[in-house]
């Protein structure tokens, strides 16, 4: 048995870790790299306002490289691009998954990808029903599925092939069940300007900072 000064300094070094466990959490997500990572893609009121509506208690954070990585990445992708290739790969800007208890209360992702789907393709019959034209350079599907709105831009980049600008522009994803269509927009025009502003397209896209009206 151990002796009783000893037993003390053992019952109230327990007890100081269960306090500093229980009421840490949320300062070391405020100061979590990853998460700041995802603000400066998606713009810290934005982050903060969706994990605000997920009620979750704690979150985990992945992705989140920098918006001039995931630029380069892209950018080396469209000068390898064939015509016929359809298989493009998709970039986690930010995934944070809340909390609550044992089970997930809701999840925000930010994807960037090269698009199967081709700037002519948005006047089909099928495509034009969901799809709107921003302007001459972009458009936005604001409900493309369950919690998810989408973004497409044309990006013509130095060293591609010719008709990579219109059949290969980039695809932007924000999805989040416990997001509004505006907070969603919000997240989503402000990753597509982040990782536009690093592109180096030749001519770029003008990526609206307000939800485009529905006609």
């Amino acid at each position: 048995m151990l002796p009783k000064t000893n037993r003390l300094i053992l019952v109230a070094t327990l007890a100081i870790g269960v306090f500093l466990s229980g009421c840490s959490g949320d300062e070391e997500r405020a100061e979590s790299p990853k998460l700041g990572q995802c603000e400066t893609l998606l713009g810290d009121e934005n982050v903060e306002a969706a994990v605000k509506t997920t009620g979750g208690s704690d979150v985990e954070v992945g992705g989140t490289p920098q918006a001039d990585v995931l630029a380069e990445r892209l950018v080396r992708e469209a000068k390898q691009w064939e015509e016929p290739d359809l298989q493009h790969t998709s970039y986690t800007g930010c995934r944070v998954d809340a909390f609550e208890g044992d089970g997930i209360s809701g999840t925000v992702d930010a994807s960037v990808r090269w698009s199967a789907l081709s700037l002519g393709m948005m006047d089909s019959p099928k495509n034009s029903r969901t799809w709107r034209q921003v302007n001459e350079s972009v458009y936005v599907e604001t409900e493309s599925g369950p919690g998810r709105s989408r973004l497409i831009a044309k990006c013509a980049v130095p060293g591609a092939i010719v008709s990579q600008p219109s059949d290969l522009p980039l695809q932007f994803d924000v999805t989040g069940v416990t997001l509004g269509t505006e907070l969603r927009w919000e997240l989503l025009s402000a990753f597509a300007r982040s990782v536009v502003e690093e592109m180096d397209c030749e001519k770029p896209p003008v990526i609206p900072s307000a939800l485009p009206e529905a006609e």
